[in-house]
């Protein structure tokens, strides 16, 4: 009888550790605030190809930055490396994306997301605030920062 519980408990066990286990592929696309989300959330809900609108913020708060409408940042996370193609103003990037954990002045602890230009500057620091009505809205790192408003193309 003893042996039969022991059985049954071990059996039952493996099931729920079966049961618990979730891989980053089944993580779906979300809408809202992302930068309290985990990062595969975030990389599902930002991939693909945004169209840059404008910019708003900076050293005056309310200024409007406008940059054309030639300008799109695309998001590929498909590969096994994070990539970013940033086209025109305000950069110009084709390389990758490394994420860096810590505290944002604004969302608190959040997922950085940290690159390089193509003239090779001081690294590109922004964090993804969120998804609200199809746009994304992703903000310099740092004090005095420009929110940048892109929808998807």
């Amino acid at each position: 009888m003893k042996l039969k519980i022991v059985i049954l408990f071990k059996l039952s066990f493996l099931a729920l550790l079966i049961v618990g286990c979730t891989k980053d592929e089944d993580v779906q696309p979300t809408t809202g605030d992302l930068y309290n989300k985990p990062l595969p959330v975030i990389k599902a809900s930002i991939q693909g190809r945004w169209q840059l609108h404008y910019g708003k913020g900076g050293i005056i708060a309310n200024q409007i930055h406008d940059w054309g409408n030639d300008d799109y940042w695309e998001f590929d996370f498909s590969r096994s490396i994070d990539h970013i193609n940033a086209y025109n103003d305000p950069i110009t990037a084709d390389t990758t994306i490394t994420w860096i954990k810590g505290q944002d002045h604004y969302a608190g602890e959040t997922y950085i997301m940290q690159f390089y230009d193509d003239k090779g500057n001081l690294p590109w620091n922004y964090t993804v605030l969120g998804v609200y009505n199809d746009t994304l809205v992703v903000k310099d790192f740092g004090s005095d920062p420009i929110f940048y408003y892109l929808t998807k193309h």
